[in-house]
């Protein structure tokens, strides 16, 4: 959710899988919010920092960021905006190894 910009919404992890998935789910009603750019913005920042400043080693002590996916799962029609926003995150981060991907959730 958008509004709880201090939160990991969830967190999955497959047995046997090195992969560590960060879901931040977009809910539809979520994308008519006149500031849902900047609270998407808010809460991509808050998910890098818990993976980049230490906080993900400190419950899951094996994590590397390049390990790391933050997945935007959106439940709505996204505006163009945010699509460009994800895309930028995704760029900036490619270097620091946790990767960003879009989902539309059906």
């Amino acid at each position: 959710m958008l509004a709880t910009t201090d939160e990991i919404d969830e967190i999955e992890k497959a047995r046997g899988d090195r992969e560590f998935r960060l879901y931040l789910d977009v809910q539809r009603g979520e994308w008519l919010l006149p500031r849902s750019v900047w609270l998407l913005q808010e809460k991509l920042n808050a998910y890098a920092s818990f993976i980049l400043d230490g906080k993900m080693r400190e419950l899951y002590p094996y994590a590397q960021p390049k390990d790391v996916r933050i997945v935007v799962r959106s439940h709505g029609q996204p505006p163009a905006d945010a699509l460009t926003l994800v895309g930028l995150v995704r760029d900036a981060l490619a270097n620091d190894g946790p990767r960003v991907d879009f989902e539309q959730a059906t």
